[in-house]
């Protein structure tokens, strides 16, 4: 080689083999005289690498400290450019480090005649029997240390890796199982001092195999192995997640690099990795992979060239899969490779250079591992979540109607974040993620939802769990507050997301590290002590600030402040903070009365964090969160043993869901958005707006498949259909299909609750569990005597718990301005001993005043094969409120102070049996007749008495059933209606469709009276009432008058009066009539009241009168003088 005439700068390579390592050592010198005596003319290697070598500085994956001692040996030496690899194969087996050390001290000894042949690097391959390959590499960059990044790696396949891509990280490799995986920790590089706080694992992989020629065979491969592959990656990710705990590793990252040419769309590529990322999400997650990226080489067709295609995707919240696909293209202008975004999205590193680092946490990513790591969301990945979730609702809503179309993604939410400003007032802000000062958050959100695709407004208030833990200081409350009041003056719901540590603690710190303590005796503290004091030159520091009240003494021959009260410079270390917690609590509970209030619980809920979402009321709870006034730890101190082991066991889900403080649990934060947004579709817009009607995909005029039946059933069924056991088609129940929504289910089983839509309009739902349930009653660790209880419940009675849970929902509903449904299902209240001390008498009573302050139709049906009897049936009677209650009945179902049973052991005991039997009885009346006879002897008299008995026996229990149907009969559908208790006897498979016309009619009217009432307030309901109906048949004519009581024909006739198009009509004409009336009668009585005022009051009229108005007035003042 050395004869042959070769260009400066040409690199070589030698690829040398031998039987054992000292066959190597001894022909070394032969393999290197194959390289020029000294290194082509080039850079130099100090040029091309600044900084190597010397004292505290890095290369790529380490400090060269050690190695600064031959930075005179480098100086002006030229780049070395040469490579050389060596195999050697081995007899016996060396371990991997051994080898490592025998390879290291050989080129330690001859790294001078390294240097000087120009050799850049050295890979000693050792085969072994039964072995994989094993590779050493090492650099004169590193001065022929191994660089351990490289070992077993082939290093001219490295690149496929781009290993190059982590120099911003520290790497150490970590031995896999799979010797295709290749796993590295990255530590990012710092300042030297700082903590290493950024570690993540690198896991990487190259796929090799022959070019795919047909498209069905590349999509089958790429769906095959990239499974495979991806399951792999986790298995090595779990393994060493486990094994590098204290690492904290987060933002860990999978590179896949397939090296075939396929044939495909890169459009198929990307559905396919998100479908499958889909199914192993929670797993990724787990081991914190939020980065992935795919390299693959790719023809669109047999013809065209292959394209170097990457996809990269992100998921750094943990719920938005973020996918990008790029090309490799080369730059025109400086000749290097860059990402180009490929389609229409252009990704974040379109444009930049293929080689472009990964980069290491920024603030943000700081944030959000943190609050991930607490077990939350970062309270600023909220806004997008909510998106998420709005972007889910329309693909569901959009799927099941023809020709709706859903807003563009980005229309679909507005934000805006609340800020407070110098004055303490919410202003309105655009500001970037993570700029809050404080730790509370808040925005008006404006939502694009399927029931309002114009949009509606929400106001929304959540912890920053990262700021302080989340806890609640003067600033948190101050701004809690304001954006509260904002949700109250604009009338629209308000949502809460808890992450929070309670009322926040604090120390004056300025004083913390200046007092001294006055000891009984100095040489002894165990005598203890007496105060504490500051000197006058520590008292002189912070005697300007305000932070300590204090007292001058003279002791022990010196002058001293002695503190009687640390006040300390800065806001926000104790009772003003009580104080805020108790200003928010109110504003809470405002809220809750004005608009609709709704909680998230995240993580956790503390102090004044639990009194605020249970004061709000409809609380979502994350499953691995809690709810609690004070924690485990501070419990076990308070008791003097260890009794709590977490404060999940004191307020996680299977507490605050079964005690009805949570109303929903979620798997997570996204779980938990989705449903508060199920939730806010059945409400309005905002308070006084029409209720949220869509158009439903189930027919209304269809009937009811599911038939409620005398034996026990699921009453959800009843409400929502089910899938028929047998052939799995669906079985219809009452309400719209997949609308109906329970709440508080593990709370008071004998009751169901709930939202549903009708016909598209929403309700709230009250039903009645038919089942025996079980309530479990959980042992107490603080008392030693305490031991967990199941008690069983039977269906269709009232007990403490379920009467509590159904007038909370009472209050709940009506608060949402949803109608109510309530299925009447109920035998009574318990009324025991253990009941009535549960104060279950207290809670039927809050089911009355709830049901008397509701302010939107209520319509109670006692469904098939139901009853409703006794204080059951007082507590819901229409009479509570008639101006909005209506009961209906179905033709087999039955009501009545008592059941049959009950009333006959009354009011046909035994004497009314034997008389019905004497009366009806034609062998009993024959006896009867005979023992009258005075002829008849004893002897016969007592055998006829015998038999009289025996009859008597042998009636009875046939006559009984005799007479509980006819006690029965008495609680019949028919009898309700002829006394006026109910206004109608409905048929159930058709009652689907009269509710739905009813409740459109009364909501219409309502709607309506409130205009009459807004016109004049003197008028009652029932007025109101009676004008409509004059109105009807004024409009209609009497022919039509019978219409009036066909709620189908009202509705259709109320709609077409208050239409926007029909400026006049008999309903607006009146209406305003109605409100002139009733403004001149005011005048009318204001003047007569007020006669001094007369004059006035007409000047002052006339100074708002037209020209042509005031010369009617002088008109018809003048006709009145002539005429008087």
């Amino acid at each position: 080689m050395n004869d042959l005439d070769l260009p400066p700068c040409q690199r070589m390579g030698a690829m040398v083999a031998f039987d054992s390592f000292s066959a190597f050592t001894s022909l070394f010198q032969e393999v290197m005289s194959m390289f020029r005596d000294s290194p082509p003319p080039s850079p130099s290697f100090t040029d091309r690498n600044p900084g190597f070598g010397e004292k505290g500085t890095s290369g790529m994956y380490g400090s060269s400290d050690s190695l600064s001692s031959l930075n005179e040996q480098m100086a002006g030496t030229d780049e070395p450019i040469h490579i050389v690899n060596v195999a050697i194969r081995l007899a016996q087996h060396m371990d991997s480090n051994d080898l490592s050390d025998m390879f290291k001290d050989f080129a330690q000894s001859n790294r001078t005649v390294l240097f000087d042949r120009g050799i850049r690097r050295v890979t000693f391959v050792v085969l072994q029997e039964r072995d994989f390959p094993k590779f050493f590499t090492f650099r004169a960059r590193d001065l022929f240390e191994e660089d351990r990044i490289y070992r077993h790696l082939e290093p001219a396949l490295a690149f496929q890796l781009e290993l190059n891509r982590m120099r911003t990280f520290d790497l150490t490799a970590l031995r896999t199982s799979n010797r295709k995986m290749h796993l590295y920790l990255g530590a990012a590089k710092v300042a030297e001092g700082q903590a290493v706080t950024d570690f993540r694992f690198f896991i990487r992989a190259i796929i090799r195999h022959s070019d795919l020629v047909t498209k069905e065979a590349s999509y089958e491969y790429l769906q095959n192995e990239g499974e495979r592959l991806l399951l792999e990656a986790m298995d090595e990710l779990e393994v060493a997640f486990q094994q590098h705990v204290d690492k904290r590793t987060d933002c860990n990252h999978i590179f896949l690099n397939f090296v075939p040419t396929v044939i495909m769309d890169p459009t198929k590529i990307e559905e396919n990795v998100r479908s499958m990322v889909m199914r192993y999400g929670h797993r990724l997650w787990k081991v914190r992979v939020t980065q992935a990226e795919i390299k693959i080489n790719i023809r669109l067709n047999h013809n065209s060239n292959p394209v170097p295609i990457r996809l990269f995707l992100n998921n750094e919240s943990g719920y938005y899969l973020d996918i990008s696909l790029y090309k490799e293209v080369v730059n025109p202008r400086t000749g290097q490779i860059m990402f180009q975004g490929y389609g229409g999205k252009r990704g974040p590193l379109n444009g930049m250079l293929l080689n472009t680092p990964y980069m290491t946490k920024d603030h943000l990513q700081a944030k959000r591992f943190q609050a991930q790591s607490l077990g939350t969301t970062y309270i600023y990945d909220f806004p997008e979540m909510f998106r998420q979730a709005l972007l889910k609702l329309w693909r569901q809503y959009v799927s099941r109607r023809e020709g709706v179309q859903a807003p563009a993604d980005n229309d679909l939410l507005t934000c805006t974040e609340l800020v407070l400003d110098s004055q303490s007032q919410l202003v309105e802000m655009n500001r970037q993620q993570g700029e809050n000062d404080i730790g509370m958050v808040a925005w008006k959100m404006f939502l694009r939802t399927p029931e309002y695709p114009e949009g509606r407004e929400v106001i929304v208030i959540g912890n920053d769990i990262t700021h302080l833990i989340g806890s609640f200081g003067t600033q948190e409350d101050e701004l809690f507050k304001r954006a509260s009041e904002l949700s109250r003056s604009l009338g629209v719901p308000r949502l809460y997301i808890s992450a929070n540590s309670g009322a926040r603690i604090g120390m004056a710190e300025e004083i913390k590290h200046l007092f001294k303590i006055r000891w009984e005796d100095p040489s002894d503290p165990d005598k203890g002590f007496r105060y504490l004091y500051l000197t006058p030159a520590d008292y002189k520091k912070v005697s300007g600030l305000n932070s300590v009240h204090a007292e001058h003494v003279e002791e022990d021959g010196e002058s001293r402040y002695k503190i009687t009260a640390i006040i300390g410079k800065d806001d926000g270390l104790g009772v003003e903070n009580l104080r805020g917690s108790g200003m928010i609590a109110g504003e809470t509970s405002l809220a809750y009365q004005e608009v609709v209030t709704m909680s998230l619980v995240s993580c956790r809920a503390i102090g004044i964090g639990s009194y605020l979402v249970r004061l709000g009321q409809r609380v979502v709870q994350v499953e691995n969160s809690h709810i609690i006034l004070t924690g485990a730890q501070a419990l076990n101190k308070v008791l003097g043993r260890d009794v709590y082991t977490s404060n999940n066991q004191l307020g996680g889900i299977q507490i605050m869901y079964n005690n009805g403080v949570s109303h929903a649990v979620c798997e997570d934060d996204y779980g938990g958005v989705l449903l508060m947004l199920k939730w806010l579709s059945y409400v309005p817009v905002h308070r006084g707006a029409p209720l949220p009607t869509i158009t439903p995909v189930d027919p209304v005029e269809r009937e009811i498949a599911f038939t409620p039946t005398k034996a026990s059933y699921d009453p959800r069924w009843m409400l929502a259909g089910r899938k028929d056991p047998e052939n799995r088609s669906w079985v219809s129940g009452f309400f719209d299909r997949d609308s109906f929504l329970e709440i508080l289910h593990q709370w008071a089983k004998t009751v169901v609750t709930g939202r549903a839509r009708l016909g598209g309009i929403p309700v709230g739902v009250i039903a009645v569990e038919t089942r025996q349930v079980e309530l479990s009653i959980p042992a107490d660790p603080a008392n030693l005597d305490s031991e967990a209880k199941v008690v069983a419940q039977a269906g269709q009675v009232w007990f403490p718990d379920s009467a509590f849970k159904t007038a909370q929902a009472i209050k709940d509903f009506n608060r949402e301005e949803l109608p109510l449904m309530i299925f009447a299902n109920w035998r009574g209240f318990s009324g025991g001993m253990k009941d009535m001390y549960d104060q279950v008498l207290k809670f039927g009573a809050s089911i009355v005043d709830g049901l008397r302050e509701y302010r939107q139709p209520v319509l109670v049906y006692i469904p098939p094969h139901g009853e409703l009897r006794g204080g059951a049936w007082a507590v819901v009677d229409p009479t509570i409120n008639p101006e909005h209650i209506e009961m209906y009945a179905d033709k087999e179902s039955r009501g009545g102070v008592l059941e049959p049973e009950g009333t006959v052991e009354i009011k046909f005991r035994r004497k009314d049996l034997v008389k019905t039997m004497r009366r009806i009885d034609s062998k009993y009346q024959h006896l009867i007749n005979k023992l009258s006879d005075p002829s008849i002897s004893s002897a016969d008299r007592k055998s006829l008495e015998l038999r009289l008995r025996e009859r008597e026996d042998q009636l009875t229990p046939m006559y009984h059933q005799v007479a509980v149907l006819f006690a029965d009969l008495h609680d019949r559908a028919g009898r309700m209606q002829e006394k006026g208790v109910i206004l109608e006897t409905l048929e159930w498979r058709t009652s689907r469709k009269f509710f739905y016309w009813r409740l459109r009619r009364l909501l219409l009217e309502g709607r309506i009276h409130k205009q009459i009432n807004h016109a004049n307030k003197d008028l009652s309901v029932a007025q109101m009432q009676a004008m409509l109906r004059r109105w009807f048949i004024e409009a209609e004519g009497t022919v039509k008058a019978y219409e009036w009581d066909d709620n189908q024909s009202v509705v259709q006739w109320l709609e077409a009066q208050l239409s926007e198009e029909e400026p006049h009509s008999v309903i607006k004409d009146n209406i305003n009539c109605l409100k002139r009336d009733h403004v001149l009668q005011q005048i009318r009585s204001l003047v007569q009241d007020n006669p001094e005022v007369a004059m006035d009051s007409i000047v002052h009229m006339t100074q708002h009168m037209s020209p042509s108005q005031r010369n009617e007035v002088a008109r018809i003042l003048a006709t009145m003088d002539t005429s008087s």
